[in-house]
């Protein structure tokens, strides 16, 4: 009886009904946002991606990004992709801000911005085969080598076949 009093009593004090409810609705709140945890725990894996998608990350079907099996804590590697293939990159230069695309993005290789001379590493790299029709170079001419870190790294073209 001392409990439904109680349970009354609150009801009508406050706006959002019993203590109890409010607890509740709290500790709902708490599981909810440790889903959204960002740690390297074990997550939920989201709903599955459209048949076509591919991983921008690893370039595989079957998950998106933030479900890759090759997804690196925060940091760790220069460049959102990991893998060996070459990809397309989106650059942006934080000294003069200036901003550019390359379909001859490397993993944890840079491009040198042609106004400042420092090397820029890529904010964005996803599969050649779906560059969103933003990648308008012309794949059969040779890229400018002395921008290059990757060629520079080797010794010779980037793109040369081995």
């Amino acid at each position: 009886r001392l409990q439904a009093l109680s349970s009354s009593l609150y009801k009508s004090a406050s706006p959002y009904g019993s203590l109890n409810n409010i607890v509740d609705g709290l500790s709902s709140l708490t599981e909810h946002f440790s889903d959204l945890s960002l740690s390297s725990e074990a997550r939920k894996p989201s709903k599955r991606p459209p048949p076509n998608y591919l991983c921008h990350l690893c370039f595989n079907k079957g998950h998106y990004i933030k479900d890759c099996p090759q997804a690196r804590p925060k940091g760790e590697g220069l460049t959102p992709y990991q893998g060996k293939k070459r990809c397309f990159g989106e650059y942006k230069c934080p000294k003069c801000k200036r901003k550019w695309m390359s379909g001859n993005s490397w993993a944890n290789m840079g491009q040198e911005c042609i106004k400042c001379h420092i090397n820029v590493y890529p904010h964005k790299q996803r599969p050649l085969e779906k560059p969103d029709g933003l990648d308008v170079s012309d794949q059969s001419k040779e890229h400018p080598q002395h921008l290059c870190e990757k060629c520079k790294v080797l010794g010779y073209y980037c793109r040369r076949v081995q």
